[in-house]
């Protein structure tokens, strides 16, 4: 399994079958939604065969985690490090549920990811895509210190193509 990751607030654990009700919680809110799946929701029956895709592509150093809050072990949403689909390059990617946003936690996942990538994993880079009207997630990758560097058409929308490169996130870091 992916390792836990630890930041000061927040704990990425890989997921198991008993993250299904916050992975339909995260699923079936139409804020949380509306960039996503052409802003379809999901029933549970497609959060289960989401949370089961999630779990069989976490290996043991990449995939999915489970983003949750140290203090009470709250729910927050997952964070993502896998490869972007028809493309050789590695995805960070991240949903959080509604409540959640706002507070600065995505940054601070993102970091948790990017440092574990570049430090532990040594990718030379690693990409973020999301749609033109979703700025709020633009707005994460930008703190992160990805930068646009073209767009594409990925999981079937035309999306912003993000990066950054190892010797960039190290000098920063």
């Amino acid at each position: 399994m992916a390792p836990i990751l630890e930041t000061k607030r927040l704990r990425l654990r890989p997921p198991t079958w008993a993250d299904l009700d916050g992975i339909h919680q995260l699923g079936s809110n139409p804020n949380v939604m509306r960039f996503l799946n052409n802003g379809e929701i999901q029933n549970r029956s497609q959060a289960r065969d989401d949370l089961e895709r999630r779990i069989k592509q976490t290996n043991q150093l990449t995939g999915y985690w489970i983003t949750e809050q140290k203090e009470d072990n709250a729910f927050i949403g997952w964070m993502a490090l896998k490869k972007l689909e028809q493309t050789k390059d590695t995805e960070m990617g991240y949903r959080f549920l509604e409540e959640f946003w706002g507070k600065g936690l995505a940054t601070e996942a993102g970091n948790a990811i990017l440092s574990y990538a570049f430090q532990t994993l040594n990718l030379p880079k690693v990409v973020a895509i999301t749609i033109e009207t979703n700025v709020a997630s633009l707005r994460v990758m930008e703190k992160l210190g990805l930068c646009q560097a073209g767009t594409g058409i990925y999981y079937n929308t035309q999306c912003l193509y993000y990066e950054i490169a190892r010797e960039k996130y190290i000098r920063s870091a």
